[in-house]
């Protein structure tokens, strides 16, 4: 068991700083930026509350660097970034009624009063923040909340949310934050889709509605359902001095709020917090706590805020839900791309409503580490997440720790560990059958082919039948065999089997982006896709592409740049993709390119901030002008625009000769 804080020498406080440290930004960007988190929220706090519990008692080891003095994550570079006109800031965290006496307290005492203070309180949304910016009613641009300072430009997608108005009845400049969720029967369905697909599913509603707002293409964001609840405003001469004014106000404007009710106490807001709790399994979007805010706004701008954190205002969250169950059996399975993926079956226990049966083991390592047998009795926890994971092995069954397994469970072929990963695949890709029917569910999803009518259940039973036995065998049913054979097969008839092959027939005309999702190359999802097919505008030039031409690409990493360079020069990879180009039309989306503009055939790198255009705006611009885009200087680099507070790219490009192009002159050749 760890020591208390109080136990710690100083050079253990250090040694153990260093390691909360570095686990908590490497958290930060697989929950912000990935939107794929390996621990569950109660599990970040705690690591943050070490911390924080760490640096007041060593305040000598506190710095500017640490994350209690920073909001959210970097930026990833996917998306173009905006500069917020106020820091988004983070709350504080209260875990019981004891914090929250202690929150108030610290308020009374700076304030110097004794007299209760009123708080508004609302849903803690389980969500992403989103800043919005209206100019004289318009929706000008969207970013989202970043590292707090900086965040990434999403207004196209929010302008994709049905819930959001493009258009207010506002003069002048006015700023609305709030969170943008995914409603839980969405989050179901787009999960239940991800599933019949083969795709790795969204831990929770935050995660997917992180993943869907800052998709590149805003046909995606509109698919997936997202909502959104206003809570703050930044505007002059509004005439509003309480947070209560500020949800009317918003309401009037067209925005939904998750609601807000005055407390006058302490005792109040524990009240609140216990209706909150049994309201909860009711709702239709995700909470995960409640939150407290000084309702008279002078007040909260006297306060000010220290670190991270407004002191007027703290976030109560819900304890995550555990309990105690037994291990009936371990299975293993098979994923699309030959990833072995253990689950544990438990005996049925009932957490926050929900009837659990399941638990993620996430890998054959952390069995090892936590010596999970079957058998055992563990302790599961669920905080949010839909299959909930085992934290612990409370008792003992006396079975040997389930082994890691040597063979395919699917196909038998010898399971292998490839360098640098710590999970075991099948390298049997087009012969174990569990990986090729999962990639067919792939291939015909809403992502990829969208093929309506071929979910996993009909995919796996076609492959049974020996009607398909690749994905590409999907374009060779003919339609006798679509509409007869089928028309007398349990669950079917003449109209499904006319729709199917219909719907077979609709999806022979695939866009490029659309057309390289669905080739299943590891990592490379809508997002990629889209930066592909917008960067080398048609198949062949990206199956010429070197490392070095996609290491420059926004989003793509050296590891990912090499899985794509290396599967368009396999064989087998290659021979598919012949076939598949003959199979169905790419459309390319070409836009007409001025082959006399002074950025044709120039590669281009944007640094800084520009003061007239999105970074996404500027790029679009300069690829209809025939100029390729990038995001690293080279000695291919041709021209460097820069905007304001460019950063070290300015300088590298000076010292290398590279024309330097500023806003002015970028927007008279758009211009021209």
């Amino acid at each position: 068991m760890a020591k208390s804080v109080a136990e710690l020498t100083f050079e253990e406080a250090k040694a153990e700083l260093a390691f909360l440290k570095k686990e908590l930004k490497r958290n930060d960007e697989l929950y912000y930026n990935k939107a794929e988190p390996e621990i569950s929220d109660w599990e970040y706090d705690q690591l943050r509350r070490r911390l924080n519990e760490i640096e007041d008692k060593f305040p000598k080891l506190k710095d500017g660097n640490s994350p209690s003095q920073k909001v959210g994550a970097p930026v990833s570079g996917v998306l173009s970034k905006i500069m917020h006109k106020k820091p988004m800031l983070s709350l504080e965290n209260a875990f019981s009624a004891g914090d929250l006496g202690n929150f108030i307290e610290r308020i009374q005492s700076f304030l110097n009063t004794s007299e209760n203070l009123e708080f508004c309180a609302e849903h803690k949304i389980d969500g992403l923040s989103a800043s919005i910016l209206y100019k004289n009613g318009q929706l000008l641009y969207a970013a989202t909340r970043g590292d707090g300072y900086v965040g990434e430009d999403v207004t196209n997608n929010v302008k994709a949310i049905s819930t959001i108005p493009q258009n207010i009845n506002f003069l002048g400049e006015i700023e609305i934050r709030g969170e943008v969720y995914m409603p839980i029967q969405s989050f179901k369905e787009l999960n239940k889709q991800r599933e019949e697909a083969g795709e790795k599913l969204f831990a929770n509603p935050r995660n997917a509605a992180a993943g869907s707002l800052r998709q590149l293409d805003a046909e995606v964001t509109k698919s997936r359902n997202l909502g959104f609840f206003a809570y703050y405003i930044n505007g002059t001469d509004l005439n509003i001095n309480t947070q209560i004014e500020v949800m009317n106000f918003v309401k009037k404007l067209g925005f939904a709020t998750s609601g807000c009710r005055l407390c006058h106490s302490l005792d109040d807001m524990e009240k609140y917090c216990q209706d909150t709790l049994l309201e909860r399994p009711n709702l239709p979007y995700e909470i995960d706590g409640a939150v407290f805010k000084l309702n008279a706004l002078e007040l909260q701008e006297r306060l000010g805020f220290v670190g991270r954190n407004p002191r007027h205002s703290i976030a109560f969250k819900f304890p995550a839900e555990e309990a105690e169950t037994k291990i009936l059996d371990i299975l293993t399975g098979v994923g699309r791309t030959g990833k072995i993926i253990p689950v544990a079956i438990l005996e049925p226990v009932n957490l926050n409503g929900a009837v659990v049966s399941r638990a993620t083991l996430h890998n054959f390592s952390e069995i090892e580490r936590k010596q999970i047998a079957v058998g055992d009795t563990v302790r599961i926890l669920r905080s949010g997440d839909v299959i909930p994971k085992i934290i612990s092995v409370t008792q003992k069954s006396g079975n040997a720790t389930f082994a890691m397994p040597k063979i395919c469970p699917s196909c038998g072929a010898d399971l292998v560990q490839y360098p640098g990963l710590i999970d075991l695949y099948c390298p049997n890709h087009y012969g174990c059958s569990a990986q090729v029917v999962r990639y067919i569910s792939y291939f015909v999803s809403k992502n990829c082919l969208d093929i309506p009518g071929l979910g996993e259940k009909q995919v796996a039973e076609f492959f049974d039948e020996g009607r398909i036995k690749t994905a590409l065998d999907i374009f060779k049913l003919p339609k006798k065999e679509v509409e007869s054979p089928l028309a007398t097969k349990p669950g079917w008839g003449t109209v499904s089997a006319k729709k199917l092959y219909d719907a077979i027939e609709n999806s022979r005309k695939v866009s490029l982006a659309r057309f390289i999702v669905s080739l299943g190359i590891p990592g490379v999802g809508e997002v990629i896709a889209q930066l592909l097919a917008s960067r080398f505008k048609n198949i062949e030039s990206l199956q010429q592409a070197e490392k070095a031409d996609l290491v420059e690409l926004d989003g793509l990493g050296e590891l990912m740049a090499e899985d794509i360079y290396t599967f368009f020069r396999n064989e087998i990879n290659i021979k598919f993709i012949e076939e598949f180009k003959n199979l169905v039309t790419v459309s390319y989306n070409e836009k007409i390119v001025d082959e006399n503009s002074a950025l044709y055939g120039k590669t281009v790198v944007f640094t800084g901030t520009l003061s007239r255009l999105s970074r996404n705006e500027a790029k679009q611009i300069a690829i209809s002008k025939g100029a390729n885009v990038s995001s690293a200087i080279s000695g291919k680099t041709d021209i460097v625009v820069v905007g304001e507070t460019p950063g070290s790219k300015l300088n590298k490009a000076t010292k290398l000769g590279i024309k330097i192009m500023s806003e002015d002159e970028f927007l008279r050749i758009k211009a021209i």
